[in-house]
């Protein structure tokens, strides 16, 4: 369970922490990392965090001291040096809404790519008129792809309620405990119409069973340049 202060949040990331489990072998990429914010929801063998805030990264680096965590700075509209079929889990949260939407299709069109025959990818994105493109892009690589919807009108009302009086993670209520559980349990609804594009703002894409490509690439992270201690350079 995760208690998070927006109840659309906390039914994205249990949701994100329930897909993952069963992915625990190879490696795996969280695009748009921050600080390392879905580490503890992957079990691979590696852990890369790709974005393209250094400080963000470090911070990431100093929160999880293994060897299995690495960070890369990089944009994600330059993902072409990436090895097609190299990542049993690619993930994305957060992120994708700030990219144009030309450059934003593309990544995701390399997200798709570099995600290995056997893998996954779960995608967070805004629920808009493009959205379709995106799902058709998704049946055009994957043979099961499954869309469910989220943040929905209660979500959506308890969310505005803070927003009306700054950023939502800032509001003095809106971060205390009780107040996460309530959000916690509000984002429940979100079980009743995640199945549905009414009335919800924001879907979770997810693709498994790659068409066509039998054969996986092992993407070497040693072989960029090694900017700092477990911190590498994405060269353009």
């Amino acid at each position: 369970m995760n208690f998070m202060v927006r109840p659309s949040k906390c039914f994205l990331f249990d949701y994100l922490e329930k897909t993952l489990k069963p992915y625990n072998q190879g490696m795996a990429l969280d695009a748009g990392c921050a600080n390392f914010k879905n580490r503890k929801f992957f079990k691979t063998d590696k852990y890369i965090g790709l974005d393209i805030d250094l400080e963000a990264i470090r911070a990431g680096i100093k929160k999880f001291l293994d060897n299995s965590s690495f960070g890369l700075l990089g944009d994600l509209s330059n993902l072409a040096v990436i090895p097609d079929n190299s990542f049993e889990a690619v993930v994305s949260t957060n992120t994708l809404y700030v990219l144009p939407w030309v450059l934003r299709f593309n990544a995701i069109k390399n997200l798709c790519r570099i995600t290995s025959t056997n893998g996954i990818i779960f995608l967070d994105l805004e629920f808009d008129s493009q959205s379709a493109q995106v799902i058709d892009l998704f049946k055009s690589n994957f043979q099961e792809v499954k869309v469910i919807y989220y943040k929905n009108i209660f979500s959506n009302f308890y969310e505005k309620i803070f927003e009306r009086q700054g950023f939502l993670g800032d509001h003095p209520l809106a971060g205390k405990k009780s107040f996460r559980i309530l959000a916690w349990l509000i984002s429940r609804l979100e079980f009743l119409t995640c199945r549905f594009s009414l009335l919800n703002k924001h879907l979770i894409l997810m693709g498994t069973k790659k068409i066509g490509e039998a054969w996986n690439n092992q993407f070497e992270i040693s072989a960029l340049p090694l900017m700092e201690p477990r911190i590498y350079y994405l060269m353009k």
